[in-house]
């Protein structure tokens, strides 16, 4: 009879995930790992492959749970100005009220082993595209965009560099003022 686990995979993804996202790939051990989940390398290395195959893990989970918050506040009611400045906002005062300064694990991972890994520059670019596609299936049925479907991808393209360039911006510590100047810098024309 096999032995039944004694922990919950997706408990010590979400350990592992947050692990990488406080030190990075290359900053975070596996006995930093080993610790975060409370589990052995060997478990660890059955669950997962290895180091690069919970990385990966951890961002899968991260995507998830981040573009369900984002697609949380850029739907229901309001224009769509009120709905992307609602997701800014939700960035700014994680932030700024809850001392969240980690950034973006995708951004993190875009700047910190996308360009090492293949596997990794996979995902990251991946990932990147489905936000734009949510953000692009966001501005749908505004009427402020000229060139039809073009306008609102560039449009799509133009929020996906500011949401990026803002988590990085929160990563740096930055004042709330200058991160609220550079929501308000992106807000302009919707």
């Amino acid at each position: 009879m096999p032995r039944r686990r004694s922990f919950e995979p997706e408990e010590a993804l979400r350990s592992i995930m947050e692990a990488f996202w406080a030190g990075g790939y290359e900053g975070t051990s596996i006995q930093d790992l080993e610790a975060a989940a409370g589990l052995k390398k060997q478990s660890l290395y059955r669950l997962f492959g290895d180091k690069r195959g919970m990385y990966l893990a951890a961002l899968g989970l991260y995507e998830r749970e981040q573009f369900a918050l984002a697609e949380a506040e850029l739907g229901g009611e309001g224009t769509v100005r009120e709905r992307f400045e609602r997701l800014l906002d939700g960035v700014i005062a994680r932030a700024t009220e809850q001392g969240d300064r980690r950034g973006c694990l995708i951004c993190n991972a875009s700047v910190d082993q996308a360009a090492l890994d293949a596997a990794t520059g996979r995902e990251v670019t991946a990932m990147l595209a489905r936000l734009e596609a949510m953000f692009e299936r966001s501005l749908a049925g505004a009427a402020l965009f000229r060139g039809g479907p073009a306008g609102r991808r560039r449009a799509a393209r133009k929020l996906l560099a500011g949401y990026v360039g803002l988590r990085v911006l929160v990563k740096t510590g930055l004042p709330e003022a200058l991160l609220q100047d550079a929501k308000e810098a992106l807000l302009e024309g919707l």
